[in-house]
């Protein structure tokens, strides 16, 4: 009698873990399918959902801090593959989204030390050296910024990406030589790549070469229009964070319809007095990270 009465509990047990797996794997599921439509709000309930089943998840909690960041609520997110991190101290993409996350914060030193360690756990990954380099170059470090994207292009060689940001490391060193170099080279993988358009006018500018900076914004507005145009075109376009995501980037771009520069740039008949005054010439863009 009591052999079946345990035998009875047994079944019942691996029923209802069975049962509890299921229900897991259905909300993590349905979590994932929100993600890939940027609806974080309803990833974000899902994956608390799935959760409260199997608190002990370290790609339910990773994939909730991931929600979290393109929430903009980077504390959260942070709270999140930190809880990862707990359960699995060796989880690579944990270290390396909690870094992102603390970098959008401005902690730098928290944010390369996380890239380091996912860094120990994957060395060959080329993001990551990318976006340590971008940390780097943001707290100040060019030397170690450089060493950062040049081991990145070593990884990956046709990364217009990571030539961008090397630079704009070499512009901030000064070097307007090997900024235009990279930023040349970046074109050269990627003919459509705006920012390096406009971050190459600003460093031809500042070598003294008007008339090719003139057209490297005229290319820069013209792809930067197309991008505009293919988010209007994008169904997507629809979600509210695909649009706060557009919004930003049209911020960023705001001085193509706050100044003359549009008609300068279509016509290249503006007075060099003019170029030289307008103030979207003037900086460059900021780094793109591989995030």
């Amino acid at each position: 009698m009591l052999k079946k009465i345990f035998l009875g509990f047994v079944v019942c047990s691996a029923l209802i873990q069975v049962n509890a797996q299921g229900n897991f794997d259905s909300l993590f599921s349905q979590a994932r399918k929100y993600s890939h439509k940027r609806d974080y709000q309803n990833a974000i309930a899902n994956y608390t959902k799935a959760l409260n089943v199997n608190p002990k998840s370290v790609a339910a909690y990773n994939n909730r801090g991931i929600a979290y960041k393109h929430t903009g609520n980077f504390n959260e997110a942070i709270k999140d593959f930190s809880s990862a991190l707990n359960i699995n101290p060796k989880h690579a993409s944990s270290y390396y989204n909690r870094a992102n996350a603390q970098h959008h914060l401005g902690k730098f030193p928290e944010s390369i030390a996380d890239y380091t360690k996912a860094l120990s756990f994957k060395p060959n990954d080329a993001k990551i050296y990318n976006n340590r380099g971008i940390a780097h170059k943001d707290s100040g470090n060019i030397e170690q910024a450089l060493k950062d994207f040049t081991s990145s292009l070593g990884i990956k060689p046709k990364n217009a990406t990571t030539y961008n940001n090397r630079g704009l490391a070499h512009a901030q060193n000064g070097n307007m030589g090997n900024a235009l170099k990279d930023f040349t080279s970046a074109l050269n993988i990627n003919p459509s790549y705006g920012h390096a358009y406009y971050n190459r006018g600003v460093a031809n500018k500042k070598l003294g070469n008007t008339t090719a900076a003139k057209k490297d914004f005229a290319k820069a507005k013209v792809h930067y229009a197309k991008y505009h145009k293919d988010l209007e075109l994008n169904s997507r376009f629809k979600n509210s964070s695909f649009k706060a995501q557009a919004a930003k980037f049209k911020k960023e771009d705001a001085d193509f319809n706050k100044n003359n520069f549009k008609s300068q740039a279509t016509s290249f008949k503006a007075q060099d007095a003019d170029f030289n005054k307008n103030p979207f010439t003037e900086k460059f863009k900021e780094n793109d990270h591989a995030f």
